[in-house]
């Protein structure tokens, strides 16, 4: 009897261990873990068509019928809605000064895309008080469970709030060109990344006069990399120089949404394919790692 009473004792002690570890490791998964996947749109230096290429990405990726959220993160020139001719109300730092609330910030885009516009708000979030900073990561969070993709349009070159968007997002897209000046940038770019602890960095050559010349830019990028940080690129594709790329930009429509424009949309559906073929393993939303501390 007493050996029965050891044993049942002994059972309860050993449930007891296993429901305290299985506790331990329900803990340990954040709760904030989400499916939808951010992508960062950076280069190394300016003029080389970023904005206009995380726009090519928003729309396509909503003509497909997933929820998109493009966020123009470029501090010191967000003009993500003077391509398209918008003029919002309000932008990102009305929401972070507590002056509207998060969706009165959100603008839909053609082709069915929503526009977080003028992130020029964000470099307050350096200053603001834990308890704020805790209010605005849950209403961030909350905002990418909407959506599919989150498209984050950083600011050129190798500035801290540039590194700081792109390295927390899921994928760096990294847009680039032919240009000697570009190839230099886009490497100080994927270096600075690299030693951030980016996983995954995507390349796309861009205003390239063949697919040929975009293949060779990339392959002399990649070389450098290898060689130089262990660590190789993916390449996504090569879009072409377009001459009616200055005029849709002129009269603010999008390029791929005009007609005569189908093998330009397809080169960017290939580019998502390509994309999305890229390992994706779920982590933390984009703003809960942005935006801890």
């Amino acid at each position: 009897m007493n050996d029965q009473a050891q044993r049942l004792r002994e059972l309860a002690r050993q449930k007891q261990v296993e429901n305290t570890a299985s506790e331990r490791v329900v803990n340990a998964v954040p709760t904030e873990l989400i499916k939808c996947r951010s992508i960062a749109v950076t280069s190394g230096k300016g003029g080389v068509g970023k904005t206009n290429i995380a726009l090519f990405l928003a729309v396509t990726l909503s003509t497909a019928r997933k929820r998109v959220l493009l966020m123009d993160a470029d501090l010191g020139l967000a003009n993500v809605h003077i391509l398209l001719g918008m003029a919002p109300a309000n932008n990102i730092s009305h929401f972070i000064d507590g002056d509207c609330r998060l969706e009165e910030v959100i603008c839909r885009g053609p082709g069915g895309f929503d526009i977080l516009p003028g992130a020029s708000g964000l470099e307050k979030l350096a200053n603001i008080d834990i308890g704020r900073l805790e209010l605005l990561q849950k209403e961030f969070s909350k905002l990418e469970k909407d959506y599919d993709y989150l498209l984050i349009d950083t600011g050129a070159g190798i500035g801290a709030s540039v590194t700081q968007f792109a390295s927390r997002a899921d994928t760096v897209l990294l847009v680039m060109t032919p240009e000697p000046t570009s190839l230099a940038d886009a490497y100080a770019m994927v270096k600075v990344l690299y030693e951030k602890g980016t996983r995954k960095i995507a390349v796309l050559v861009n205003m390239a006069t063949s697919e040929k010349e975009g293949t060779e830019t990339f392959d002399r990028l990649n070389a450098l990399v290898v060689k130089f940080l262990k660590k190789p690129l993916e390449m996504v594709g090569t879009l072409p120089v377009s001459r009616d790329l200055s005029r849709s930009v002129r009269r603010q429509q999008v390029l791929i949404l005009e007609k005569g424009q189908e093998q330009m949309a397809a080169r960017v559906q290939a580019i998502i394919r390509k994309l999305s073929g890229l390992t994706f393993t779920g982590r933390q939303s984009f703003f809960s790692r942005f935006l801890g501390r």
